[in-house]
């Protein structure tokens, strides 16, 4: 999935050996900004603490509950195939279905990316269209693959553990054809420099990418239970306890994380939303904003964070990039807050991260630098 604050890479490098030494005595484990998942699912597949994963946009939940929230695996090639088919049955009906198909098999002969992309828009602009087709359908999908999203969300399996694995690899599936550069910013523009990309992206197979993470989640199970809740990481610190291990890994962006993810919102929630702009983003009052990302307020939102883990006697281990970030916080920062409440255990890794709008060194989408791992102990 191309997730560019994922810490999976992490996981390998130091991270996960801070989680397996904190872990041996925990009670339960929370991740309170958990984003694709990847530390929740670690957590969850390889020890019996069981998981807490909250996140304040429901794509990030909805991703984390496909694992942490079931403990046997859904690979059931039956249930799959019975999804697909009835979404194929809506697809088919739908009465964009031939244009759209007749639009996606004329992308590998094109020479006119523009003009194809405006017969895109036009397909998916119709009052009919699903969520994502209206919202995305020729810039960040084809006519066809958004088709087929829409047709994939509706006919999502009652089931709620296959519904939940469903739902995870649908969010998975449209993050890796998005025609978007990692992430769901802006999409590629239809001109001589980035229509190549564009093209290469629309082509892609929306059933191959769902069988891959359908067969990839479902296949992973939490060894005990855990949930995963739409919630801001300060209400969930303060239900925590003695005994609980929580792992903050914050936004370091001074530009809301909704604004480049909000495709995966989109399909997450199902519902049609108005856009507009470049990167076609709902209105601001329906984007989660966070106080990690806005200069003035980041620092204080990590006291008060750390102040209410402290106060409560929970652990934590906190990860956060080196140099300065654009929200205003360094690692040096972090430490020094932290250092308020916590006995710390320092760790420097290196790390390839994105800027996520760019950092005050440059504005390279990625970039080598070193990551800062804090072991918390209350004092």
């Amino acid at each position: 999935m191309k997730y560019m604050g994922s810490k999976r890479s992490m996981l390998t490098n130091g991270l996960g050996e801070a989680l397996a030494a904190e872990l041996q005595n925990a009670r339960r484990f929370a991740d309170l900004f958990t984003g694709s998942g990847a530390v929740a699912w670690h957590v969850a597949t390889r020890w019996h603490a069981p998981v807490v994963a909250t996140d304040l946009q429901q794509y990030a939940v909805s991703l984390a509950d496909a694992v942490v929230a079931r403990d046997v695996p859904v690979n059931s090639e039956e249930v799959l195939q019975t999804w697909i088919e009835s979404a194929g049955s809506l697809v088919r009906a739908s009465s964009q279905y031939h244009d759209a198909k007749r639009l996606q098999k004329a992308l590998a002969a094109t020479e006119d990316i523009e003009a194809i992309a405006k017969e895109a828009r036009l397909i998916s602009a119709e009052k009919t269209c699903g969520p994502t087709q209206r919202a995305y359908g020729g810039y960040y999908f084809s006519p066809l693959q958004a088709l087929w999203i829409d047709a994939l969300r509706t006919s999502l399996p009652k089931k709620q553990a296959e519904r939940a694995v469903a739902l995870a690899a649908l969010i998975q599936a449209s993050s890796r054809i998005a025609a978007s550069p990692g992430h769901t910013a802006q999409p590629f523009k239809p001109n001589n420099t980035a229509g190549p990309f564009l093209i290469e992206s629309w082509s892609k197979n929306v059933l191959d990418a769902i069988w891959l993470s359908f067969s990839e989640i479902g296949q992973q199970s939490a060894l005990r239970k855990g949930i995963a809740a739409r919630m801001d990481a300060e209400e969930m610190a303060g239900n925590l306890a003695e005994g609980d291990l929580a792992f903050i890994d914050p936004p370091y962006s001074a530009v809301h994380y909704s604004r480049f993810y909000h495709v995966l919102e989109t399909v997450a929630r199902g519902h049609h939303i108005e856009v507009s702009g470049t990167g076609r983003y709902p209105s601001r009052e329906l984007r989660p904003e966070s106080d990690f990302s806005i200069k003035t307020r980041a620092a204080d939102a990590l006291r008060r964070l750390l102040a209410k883990l402290s106060d409560v006697g929970a652990r934590a281990i906190v990860t956060f990039p080196v140099e300065q970030c654009s929200n205003g916080l360094s690692g040096g920062d972090v430490a020094e807050i932290a250092d308020q409440y916590f006995v710390l255990e320092r760790k420097v890794v290196s790390s390839r991260f994105s800027t996520l709008g760019g950092n005050l060194v440059n504005r390279a989408a990625r970039q080598n630098g070193k990551e800062l791992i804090l072991i918390l102990d209350p004092k």
